[in-house]
């Protein structure tokens, strides 16, 4: 009898438990809520969590607590307390098998690389640069959230954006077609009409939201934009680079990308990788190979703990 293992991706917004097989193959899979305790609370994350086990047993009779091992990668897990919280959780739950927790950017990983080997690159509303080698020890850089950082992510090419767009508009900046763009973007009429979500009531999302106005204004030769994009693809070559030192330092590895934004902006993406190839000859970047849920399973299955 062929062993299976679980994993589970758990995001911000959503998550997914995927039981795959010894080759990798995803013979599972449901989704859920939020497990990132930081966005729904530690409780929320734990009834989700349940409810993803038990969706999972509901729909394909299998049951976690048979499998060789697991995988628990979420959004909002870094230290050693976030990650013993969980495993409690997962004890109680009557869970023995070998466990593995750790942050979600490392089933990304996982998945992209297919070896669990590497360095993988996100830039989505936030951005974070991690690493695994063939040792197990991890390095990341960046995750630090957006008040210090989330570097060349969706969010902060918004932002940047906006900035843009109200220092051109108070004639202080450098004229860019992102001030017509930020107007028609929010259906305002001044920058003040901004304020609700910029400061008393924030937002980051909509924020992020503005970033494919400035991809579109780029896209277009405006100068403004066109450098606002080269500084965020230097900053992520400045985290792979962080992570390579930590881990890779004169040796080969893989780099992978993930998020929405390296994965739907192509030319950027493009830019990006150019960038990390100039500050590290010895990287080579590759085309995702799976999703992140079975990232989660091949931890589980190469024995992560």
């Amino acid at each position: 009898m062929k062993q299976l293992f679980f994993g589970i991706d758990g995001g911000g917004t959503q998550s997914r438990l995927g039981i795959c097989d010894e080759t990798d193959r995803l013979i599972a899979q449901v989704k859920g809520g939020s497990t990132n305790r930081y966005a729904v609370g530690f409780d929320a994350a734990c009834d989700n969590l349940r409810d993803l086990i038990q969706k999972l047993k509901i729909e394909s009779g299998i049951d976690v607590q048979n499998c060789a091992a697991g995988c628990f990668a979420s959004a909002g897990m870094s230290t050693e307390q976030e990650t013993e919280d969980f495993r409690r959780f997962f004890t109680g739950e009557g869970i023995r098998c070998p466990l593995y927790l750790c942050n979600d950017a490392l089933a990304a990983l996982a998945g992209g690389t297919g070896t669990a080997e590497g360095i993988i690159v996100v830039s989505g509303t936030g951005s974070i640069a991690a690493g695994l080698d063939k040792n197990g020890r991890t390095a990341r850089a960046g995750g630090l959230g957006h008040l210090i950082g989330d570097e060349g992510s969706g969010f902060k090419i918004g932002l940047d954006g906006i900035k843009a767009a109200a220092a051109a508009l108070e004639r202080r900046g450098e004229r860019t077609i992102l001030a017509p763009m930020l107007f028609n973007h929010y259906g305002v009429n001044t920058i003040r009409e901004l304020f609700p979500f910029l400061y008393t009531n924030f937002d980051k999302s909509r924020v992020a939201s503005f970033s494919p106005c400035v991809f579109q204004a780029a896209q277009q030769s405006d100068a403004v934009a066109t450098h606002i994009l080269t500084t965020a693809a230097q900053d992520l070559s400045l985290l792979t680079r962080s992570v390579y030192g930590a881990l890779f330092d004169g040796t080969e590895a893989e780099v992978v990308f993930s998020g929405g934004i390296l994965e739907h902006q192509s030319s950027f993406a493009k830019l990006t990788a150019a960038y990390i190839c100039d500050v590290l000859p010895q990287v080579r970047i590759i085309c995702r190979r799976f999703e992140p849920v079975v990232g989660a399973c091949i931890l589980a299955r190469l024995g992560r703990q």
